[in-house]
Parts: structure tokens; C-alpha cells; sequence
């Protein structure tokens, strides 16, 4: 048996820690403004495009339209987004899984999920699967349904969001 006050770590083990951590590198102004965890995110940015070149769009580009709505609560597009025909009567929430977006959609029109549970569970529309999506960010994915079936998914950070999340868990 070992004294683990005289135990040695051999230098080669040493050397390989040191080349699998993170190197020092000097960060551009954007990366100072995004938090480190995707969890500290509250809105998602989604661009819906016509056509499936999402991927190279932006919402200048002809066809498609961004649009910016809370993660970890609910809400219904059709009051944020009124007259635009993109969105359905449903209630959505979106949640972060696993660094993806998991949109749920409920029975509810009134910006409540109402039946959410704490857990997610609730009255949510379907009972075979298709109450909810795994959708992945920063890649287009679709169809989704008419005017504009492709869309794109990315979690926005801003200052304020950064200043609100740490705040919130009391770091600085």
C-alpha cells in the first residue's frame, strides 16, 4: 500500500492531463458575450425559410422570416407573431435536451400549456409521439408545413441575458 503523502505521479501522466485541457485562447468580442452553457440561454432565435437553404439564410434573404421566442416558458406565437400564418393556436414550450431543443405543443391557445406539469408532463396534443420534437441547433431541418417549412434553430445570448442568468444563481 501507497502513502498518499509520498505517492509520485509518473511525469508522462503529467504530460498527457496537460495536453488533453484547454488551451489559453483569446476570445473575440462575441464569445465574451456568450455564456459557456447552452442552459443559460432564454430565447431561441428561429429562422423559417420557404426553401431549404436555411442553412446560408438570414432573415434578409428572400423566403424566409426570424423570429425570437422564450426558452422555459410557454407561450403561443399567435400572440406574440399576430396575423403571421406560421404559427398555430397551440401553446409551445421549449426546453433544452441534451443540446438540442425539445418543442412541446399543448392543447391550450391561451399562452398557458395549461396540464404542465413540473416534469412536463401535461395536456399535451397526441398520444403516439407527435406531441413533441428533438430539434437540433444551428442546422435546418424540416419540412415543417406551409409558408415556410425549413427552419433553423439558435439559442441567442445578449448581455442582459448573461447579467439576468447570473444574477439568478447568485455568481458574478
Amino acid at each position: 500500500m501507497t502513502n498518499s503523502s509520498t505517492a509520485k505521479v509518473p511525469p508522462l501522466l503529467v504530460f498527457l492531463c496537460l495536453l488533453s485541457g484547454t488551451s489559453p485562447v483569446t476570445a473575440d468580442e462575441n464569445d465574451s458575450q456568450r455564456p459557456s452553457s447552452p442552459q443559460l440561454a432564454r430565447r431561441i432565435r428561429t429562422l423559417m425559410c420557404a426553401s431549404e437553404s436555411c442553412d446560408v439564410a438570414d432573415e434578409g434573404t428572400s423566403g424566409c422570416r426570424a423570429y425570437t421566442t422564450p426558452l422555459n416558458a410557454c407561450y403561443n406565437a399567435r400572440f406574440l407573431f399576430p396575423g403571421d400564418e406560421s404559427w398555430g393556436d397551440s401553446d409551445v414550450f421549449d426546453e433544452m435536451i441534451m443540446g438540442n431543443i425539445k418543442r412541446t405543443f399543448y392543447r391550450s391557445g391561451d399562452g398557458s400549456c395549461a396540464g404542465r406539469g413540473g416534469e412536463g408532463s401535461g395536456d399535451a396534443m397526441g398520444h403516439n409521439g407527435d406531441d413533441s420534437f428533438v430539434l437540433p441547433l444551428d442546422e435546418c431541418v424540416g419540412p415543417f408545413g406551409p409558408p415556410r417549412p425549413w427552419g433553423k434553430f439558435t439559442l441567442l445570448f445578449d448581455r442582459a441575458d448573461r447579467a439576468e442568468d447570473f444574477s439568478a444563481t447568485g455568481r458574478k
